[in-house]
């Protein structure tokens, strides 16, 4: 099993100084084997304790605090839920190994998520339709859970949870071979709700520390952050652009599914050490492909409905970069590529609006907020 960091999330401005409240509890009458996956005082399984923790932060509400760091970096997340899981925000810091440092926040209700991405002094917003209701910092816990021997070590804590440590790894993960050591301590209510986990394991000779705690438990809503009265017009528009280099020489750009894309949207380019902005010269639909490069004589960035011919393009270079912003400063694309010389096209190409260089300011957001193909990745929200 390999542990991945969790999800980058949480609402800026309801963690301070607040303490886990669960309500009254009779810790005389608490029996541990009575808490969701323990039996015979071992965490055996680690799936029904998930599933009962997501069901009380989901249904009465709940504000959580979630720190990861390892070696890809490190995530500062909370989440706040609002009862019934009517609304919801996350905010979040991350910084990965190359020195990149975004911050991502999300609030959502049951028809709309709103999105903002910081980095590098450049913010993006999306207005994305649909509830996500996933919530992957709370399954992602099971990582963390299965990963260890989990015994009960007292019976209560003496406000009526079950404390359980763990001072090896699981025997699923000795047999996998892919964690080395694990120490953990869980604190968790006779019906489930977690109040702390927290946990240091080594993986590949690389360490990676985890903590969850419970700030509050009973959240009846979570109010629309003021941020939300920034989101542009266009951040709704949702259309999926694919970027290639053709001939060594100039870009295409192909609508392939989605939103209609307005004609004020500029394109930015930059390679060959130049770097300018166009703007499209109309609406781009589904199926619709334009063709972008730089003037032989004046270098200026072009756009044309027709393939440019040879002798007026200055030919890009690798690497190449391209950004394209809606009128309202929605960013539907950023990113760049790199290819061999003597290719015909761009080699590991953009080829989605969703794939971003890494190192790039969207790249960092993108890791934090759904996931890097690294052993300690972080996830989706």
């Amino acid at each position: 099993m390999v542990l991945a960091l969790v999800p980058a999330l949480v609402l800026a401005g309801c963690a301070g100084g607040l303490g886990a409240e669960t309500g009254p509890s009779d810790s005389t009458h608490v029996s541990p084997d009575q808490v969701p996956g323990v039996t015979n005082g071992t965490l055996s399984n680690a799936s029904a304790l998930v599933e009962a923790n997501r069901n009380a932060v989901t249904t009465h509400g709940a504000i959580l605090q979630v720190n990861q760091s390892s070696a890809q970096g490190t995530i500062d997340a909370q989440l706040v839920v609002g009862a019934n899981l009517s609304t919801y925000t996350i905010s979040s810091t991350g910084s990965l190994s190359n020195g990149q440092f975004t911050t991502v926040d999300q609030w959502s209700n049951e028809t709309t998520r709103f999105v903002r991405t910081s980095s590098d002094e450049k913010t993006n917003y999306r207005a994305l339709e649909g509830h996500n209701n996933r919530l992957t910092i709370l399954s992602q816990v099971y990582r963390f859970l299965s990963a260890g021997d989990f015994e009960v070590t007292n019976e209560t804590s003496g406000d009526g949870s079950v404390v359980l440590t763990a001072d090896s790894v699981s025997a699923a993960s000795t047999s996998a071979g892919d964690v080395e050591s694990f120490e953990g301590r869980l604190v968790v209510t006779e019906s489930g709700q977690i109040q702390n986990l927290s946990v240091t394991a080594t993986q590949d000779g690389e360490t990676v520390t985890y903590s969850y705690e419970l700030r509050q438990a009973g959240v009846d809503s979570v109010p629309k952050p003021d941020w939300i009265d920034d989101v542009p017009p266009g951040a709704s528009v949702q259309a999926q652009l694919s970027i290639d280099v053709e001939n060594n020489s100039y870009l295409t750009l192909e609508h392939s599914r989605g939103d209609v894309v307005p004609s004020a949207t500029t394109v930015r380019v930059e390679s060959n050490g130049t770097t300018d902005t166009v703007s499209l010269d109309g609406s781009l639909s589904a199926g619709d492909t334009r063709y972008v490069y730089f003037d032989a004589s004046s270098q200026e960035l072009r756009v044309t409905a027709d393939h440019p011919e040879t002798r007026t393009v200055s030919p890009v270079t690798s690497p190449v970069s391209v950004r394209i912003v809606t009128e309202g400063g929605a960013v539907l694309h950023s990113g760049g590529m790199a290819w061999e010389s003597t290719s015909g096209s761009a080699s590991g190409a953009d080829r989605s609006s969703e794939t971003m260089t890494p190192g790039s300011a969207n790249a960092t957001a993108a890791a934090i907020t759904r996931g890097s193909t690294s052993k300690w990745r972080p996830v989706n929200p």
